[in-house]
């Protein structure tokens, strides 16, 4: 059975200290009584370092910042870490795991999946998050004037000393977080961004083509429409290959 991805804001991730163990599985709870196994967050890449356990990012979206472990493993939808360079939008699914570092955090969060995104992909992931928190936040403000709610409600209630003043800043934060999003500017047009990259970081050689899929990864564009956008470059007499894995402007 394939886990359950939940969009969750990073500040809440970030408060998380609620383990609830059922088995080999552990789930989370949040402050707002969200219980998952699996997230998904959308954020802008602020830093990437290399340690012997893997590789440590940080994401930040309008809420906060959160780190994350990214394992020495073979993944084919994990991006390379040599493409995480700041500044780019990444779209990350992961999971918790208690830390093994009692000098760290109680909970580590490990990536499981990783890709470039645009920032329009990161707008809709606000929109997704801030609907399911102010549901849920209004959920838990019914069980804290009545009494009742979900079991995993009344466990975040208890654990975290949940008041009504908490969850008005957690609705000022989702506020905030929902102000960032922008009109939607005018799409990528796959050909005149590769063309832009040709001019401006061709050397006496042209280009290599690992350098243009590094740059388009940066705007969401998916590599094989690079390589076939490529390819109807070359048919067009834009540009044309004066060398195995280079390309230049005619």
């Amino acid at each position: 059975m394939l886990p359950v991805y939940v969009p969750v804001f990073a500040f809440e991730l970030d408060t998380i200290d609620f383990i609830y163990d059922s088995g080999a599985t552990s789930s989370f709870i949040t402050p707002s009584g969200l219980k998952f196994t699996h997230f998904w967050m959308v954020g802008a890449l602020t830093s990437c370092s290399s340690s012997k356990k893997g590789t440590i990012i940080r994401i930040a979206d309008p809420t906060g910042v959160i780190t994350l472990h990214m394992k020495y493993q073979s993944n084919g939808m994990n991006v390379d870490p040599s493409d995480l360079d700041p500044p780019l939008f990444l779209s990350i699914t992961g999971y918790g795991e208690k830390n093994p570092d009692q000098n760290e955090k109680l909970i580590r969060w490990t990536i499981e999946t990783s890709r470039i995104v645009t920032r329009q992909e990161r707008d809709l992931w606000i929109l997704s998050a801030a609907d399911t928190l102010t549901k849920r936040l209004q959920e838990t403000n019914t069980a804290i004037q009545t009494g009742n709610g979900t079991k995993s409600i009344q466990s975040a209630l208890s654990h975290y000393h949940v008041r009504q003043e908490y969850l008005k800043k957690i609705a000022e934060l989702t506020k905030k977080a929902l102000e960032v999003i922008k009109e939607p500017g005018p799409a990528v047009e796959p050909a005149e961004l590769i063309l832009s990259i040709i001019k401006e970081y061709s050397g006496p050689k042209g280009i290599n083509t690992d350098d243009i899929y590094r740059y388009t990864r940066k705007a969401g564009l998916s590599d094989e429409q690079v390589k076939e956008t490529i390819h109807s470059l070359v048919a067009e007499d834009e540009v044309y290959q004066p060398s195995p894995g280079y390309i230049k402007l005619l």
